[in-house]
């Protein structure tokens, strides 16, 4: 890697900082940044969003939080999602060399429909979803983890239907996302599509994403976090309806 990406230094530390104070958005405000400005590949800044959201989730499960998770749940929900992943990599890598401009429109749709699963607001349910519907949702983050290291809007959408504390929802999507990122990066490992790029651009991502969640935690905005959240989404919105219209056009 001859230079580093400054452009999206910028943006891990942008969506650090949106990821802690809102608990959204950093995959996608990373993987929006490296399609519109074409910084680096999507396989690249998908596998450091991987590493990083790995090391951001870990950090969130420190204290025992992780024994608090839905593990019944997870486990379906990860039966349909990590074959799934596979199919989203062999995409990925498949569309990001021959049909750059199909991968950059489902991008685009990719986050407008996670902008508009976050601005929902779900209704909880009496009773708890059945197993297919885990496995179901479970399938489609799997396809959306894979392509672009952004499994979260489905089982976060789900998680907070179910009649369980936040303290379990929390440490069941944490805990969902420890694995998921560990299969992806196993899965690209092993299929060998690591390269020098995206290990160095995941290092020098670390730094940057931990110290930016310090600093937020440690000196709060006085705006109300669901006032960022509504702002961060607002402008996703607009990249992801970009990225769209620059495929099709």
């Amino acid at each position: 890697m001859s230079e580093i990406p400054f452009v999206l230094l910028v943006f891990f530390v942008l969506g650090s900082y949106v990821q802690t104070v809102t608990g959204f958005a950093f995959g996608l405000v990373v993987m929006s940044a490296a399609a519109l400005f074409s910084v680096v590949s999507l396989e690249v800044a998908a596998f450091s969003v991987s590493v990083l959201s790995l090391l951001n989730s870990i950090t969130g499960l420190a204290g025992g939080l992780w024994r608090q998770a839905n593990f019944k749940a997870m486990s379906v929900f990860l039966l349909g999602s990590i074959p799934a992943t596979v199919l989203g990599v062999y995409l990925l890598g498949s569309l990001g060399g021959e049909a750059l401009h199909w991968l950059q429109l489902l991008l685009g749709l990719t986050i407008i429909f996670a902008c508009g699963m976050s601005l929902m607001k779900p209704k909880k349910s009496r009773i708890h979803s059945r197993p297919w519907v885990f496995f179901l949702f479970g399938g489609f983050a799997g396809v959306l983890g894979g392509l672009f290291a952004t499994a979260g809007p489905p089982i976060s959408y789900l998680m907070y239907r179910q009649p369980v504390s936040l303290n379990v929802i929390r440490a069941s999507l944490l805990s969902v996302f420890v694995i998921s990122c560990i299969s992806r990066i196993g899965i690209v490992t092993v299929a060998g599509q690591v390269t020098m790029e995206m290990v160095w651009l995941s290092i020098i991502g670390v730094p940057c994403v931990f110290i930016t969640t310090i600093l937020a935690k440690r000196y709060p905005p006085n705006i109300p976090p669901e006032t960022i959240k509504r702002v961060a989404m607002f402008l996703l919105l607009l990249s992801g309806v970009s990225l769209s219209l620059k495929a099709l056009i």
